[in-house]
């Protein structure tokens, strides 16, 4: 049974480009890799400046665990593909890693890679700026949920 945290895709901190997307890419390492003794993580850029304050931490050792996860902070290194770059390592039990991801987390709990396509969904609403849609709500009198209603299926 899922939580309301992961039933409404809630964050564990401010921000969920640094949240949510290092928790997911956790735990997407984690399945792969669960046999793991332990687990270095380093993060990059954007998320190792503000990760703390964020709680990028707790968002990946809730899942990696404590015992067996290092965190490694690189603020002033960034790399080019997205500024929340973090890079997964699981190592075994003499400590040689035997396998790495570097990943993405680029907003709304999203994850990409570089150089791998991602499919996008398709767009499902014909107004996509805020003030166009709180101009149809005043237009037709109508509320915010209701033109996502318009919009979306009942799921």
């Amino acid at each position: 049974m899922k939580t309301l945290r992961e039933l409404y895709r809630i964050g564990h901190g401010p921000s969920s480009s640094h949240t949510m997307g290092p928790r997911k890419a956790a735990s997407q390492f984690l399945e792969r890799f669960d046999h793991a003794t332990h687990f270095n993580v380093t993060l990059y850029g954007s998320l190792a400046a503000t990760g703390k304050g964020h709680m990028t931490d707790v968002a990946i050792l809730d899942v990696l665990g404590t015992d067996r996860t290092t965190i490694i902070w690189e603020p002033r290194q960034f790399l080019p593909f997205h500024p929340n770059g973090m890079t997964f390592k699981a190592k075994d039990k003499n400590g040689k890693v035997y396998n790495e991801w570097t990943v993405y987390s680029v907003g709304g709990g999203a994850l990409a890679e570089e150089g791998i396509s991602t499919n996008v969904s398709p767009d499902i609403y014909d107004m996509t700026k805020m003030s166009e849609i709180l101009g149809w709500c005043e237009r037709t009198g109508r509320s915010y949920w209701e033109y996502v209603q318009l919009c979306e299926d009942s799921d």
